[in-house]
């Protein structure tokens, strides 16, 4: 029984330990962001008449994420948000990943959504 307490114990440390040394930071959200949009716009960019507009696109977009995105630092994992036209996004930096605090997540669907339009 108490083999199983201690064990317990020494793994969560270890898990702490390791969210400690695997959050990520507002520079790599940034990088998340942008090659989540760029990934999508690349798929759009395959029509010749929608290069040029698509190219505009991704800078105003990058340039707007980058002025938007608001981050909080904490011991075990960050916070990332940004505001687009439609609302607010938050999401949760833990072991390396993000993981959207909303139902939608606005960088997996921006292009989707408009593409519908």
């Amino acid at each position: 029984m108490k083999k199983g307490i201690v064990l317990s114990i020494v793994f969560f440390l270890v898990l702490i330990l390791v969210a400690v040394f695997t959050k990520p930071t507002r520079a790599t959200f940034l990088e998340e962001a942008n090659h989540r949009v760029m990934a999508a716009a690349e798929e759009i960019s395959k029509d010749p008449v929608m290069v040029d507009v698509v190219k505009m696109q991704q800078e105003y977009l990058s340039l707007a994420l980058e002025k938007t995105i608001h981050s909080s630092d904490y011991f075990f994992f960050s916070t990332h948000q940004f505001e687009l036209g439609d609302g607010e996004y938050r999401y949760l930096g833990v072991f390396g990943f993000f993981i959207p605090l909303q139902k939608e997540n606005p960088l997996d669907q921006f292009y989707q959504k408009h593409e519908k339009n």
